[in-house]
């Protein structure tokens, strides 16, 4: 089994344009492709402006001799923008699998802003048990009206360019896509850097904010660290979530010191240089953090305020130079996903130790409509959530109670995990949104079910509800949803990574949802 992921090709799409290495230069002078945007009503953002992004990039790796068996995962929340109308984001797929011939292992996660970085770690299990040579791991997510509005109606968007770590007021979102090429053997070929580990948890605290102690990316963080077999001490630098808002960064501070202590490696956050760019924002910051290794370069923070620093280095303005041997880079979305990412020099030489088990069904469930969803779930959040996360729930639920558990008789909260798998989304709340736009009434969205409109609430809502602190994960790979999820479930178990994986599938317009309580038994 190889544990060393070689990175040997990247493309990058951001507001600075189509050449990865042009952004990668720009971020280490600390330039910003974020400025005040006419069509959001003068919001801060950074904009792409190339069509057809996604191919423009996959034709920008060396993708004419790439191996048979080559796969490709995506993590996306609604790309391009006909997706969001047709709630069908696994199409951006499609030409880029039939142009290239692609014949390997393809999925789509929609897991929020953790979307590429759960791409990603899915594309390592396939390569560390073989069962791809190579895989094309993208983010893409571009920005729309109803996007602007919801982060907007929590409150969440800086009026000025943000400054993570010190003023704290608020996100600056991005445009944003990429393309890494991860081979499990590069032969000869360049290495930019390796991918060592990864580690996934769910906070089960809340759906759009992080537990103050970062007591789940600090797990994440853990687990991550133990998969590459390095000690927090070999850490040289972090790519930090460092969205700018105060919740994410007073938690993400608390994760790091927790883990690290009061004198940890340096930490930084482009998205004040490109935007928080959601959902492509995990593969993003790994290409980032691969140049940086590279390089031997810092990547900077930028506007921080001198009078409210944050007691640690981030890096202020510019990047400066340092070896780095090993990296970590933090991802966190809603619905309480945190997703983190170990890159090196050099390939891992350390096997984790997680044993192979089989795995077997321990219960199971189904629900037909949202009719027969209603009292299978509690009330309390029955005006949280909408068709599909009322589906959701219930089917979770029922199962979670066929295998036998209760809030006495249960397995350890953090070695249970969630995959949600899900071909339509949220499609009623996509439509609520969109015909608010046309009734030109998106500032009255509701700040409470805005969030449905995104896969991993729905997840959030299963895992904070049964109290499920493990890998969390929501699968949108159209009609291979349920299969992908399946398979992605299992790998966290053979793997050694959960214990006990809940599998959902649910769909509003669909055969309604249905559970299974997968449980990794010992050889």
């Amino acid at each position: 089994m190889t544990h060393g992921i070689a990175i040997t090709g990247v493309a990058l799409a951001t507001g600075f344009g189509l050449s990865a290495e042009d952004t990668w230069h720009r971020v280490a002078r600390g330039e910003t492709a974020v400025h005040a945007a006419g069509r959001f009503g003068g919001a801060y953002v950074a904009e792409l402006t190339e069509q057809d992004t996604l191919w423009a990039l996959a034709q920008r790796l060396p993708v004419d001799d790439l191996p048979k068996g080559t796969g490709i995962t995506l993590g996306t929340n609604g790309a391009p923008e006909a997706a969001w109308h047709t709630g069908f984001p696994y199409t951006a797929l499609d030409p880029i699998v039939a142009k290239l011939g692609l014949d390997g292992p393809q999925a789509i996660f929609g897991t929020g802003c953790v979307a590429s970085a759960n791409a990603l770690c899915h594309a390592v299990d396939l390569l560390r048990a073989g069962r791809a040579p190579a895989m094309l791991v993208g983010g893409i997510d571009l920005l729309n009206v109803t996007t602007m509005a919801t982060f907007s109606s929590w409150k969440a968007l800086d009026t000025e360019p943000s400054g993570p770590y010190s003023r704290s007021s608020g996100v600056n979102l991005g445009e944003g896509a990429a393309f890494l090429l991860l081979e499990a053997d590069p032969g000869d070929k360049e290495v930019i850097a390796y991918v060592n580990g990864y580690g996934m948890t769910a906070d089960a605290f809340h759906i759009t904010a992080p537990p103050p102690s970062g007591e789940g990316l600090f797990r994440a963080m853990r687990q991550a660290l133990r998969d590459a077999g390095v000690s927090p001490a070999q850490v040289d630098y972090v790519n930090g979530h460092g969205t700018g808002t105060p919740a994410n960064d007073r938690a993400e501070l608390t994760a790091l010191r927790s883990l690290f202590g009061q004198d940890g490696p340096p930490l930084s956050s482009s998205k004040p240089q490109l935007g928080h760019t959601l959902g492509a924002a995990g593969v993003v910051e790994a290409a980032i953090t691969a140049f940086a290794i590279r390089d031997s370069k810092l990547p900077p923070t930028i506007n921080l305020d001198p009078e409210r620093m944050p007691g640690w280095d981030v890096v202020p303005g510019t990047a400066r130079p340092a070896k780095i041997d090993v990296a970590v880079t933090n991802s966190i979305a809603f619905g309480g996903a945190n997703c983190v990412l170990v890159l090196g020099r050099e390939p891992a030489a350390h096997d984790p130790g997680f044993g192979v088990r089989e795995v077997s069904t321990v219960g199971s469930s189904s629900v037909p409509d949202a009719e027969a969803a209603r009292g299978n779930f509690p009330r309390a959040y029955a005006s949280r959530v909408d068709e599909l996360g009322a589906l959701s729930l219930a089917a979770a639920h029922l199962a979670w109670s066929d295998a036998g558990y209760t809030a006495e008789n249960r397995p350890d909260p953090d070695r249970v995990g969630l995959v949600l798998a899900t071909a339509g989304g949220p499609l009623a709340t996509i439509e609520e949104l969109h015909a608010a736009q046309e009734r030109d009434e998106l500032h009255l969205i509701s700040p409470v079910t805005a969030p449905n409109i995104v896969a991993s609430v729905t997840a959030g809502y299963v895992s904070l509800t049964l109290g499920l602190k493990g890998p969390l994960s929501a699968v949108t790979s159209g009609p291979a949803s349920e299969e992908v999820a399946l398979d992605h479930a299992t790998n966290l178990l053979t793997t050694g990574r959960a214990d006990v994986m809940l599998v959902v599938t649910a769909d509003e317009r669909g055969p309604g949802a249905g559970a299974r309580v997968l449980r990794g038994e010992p050889l």
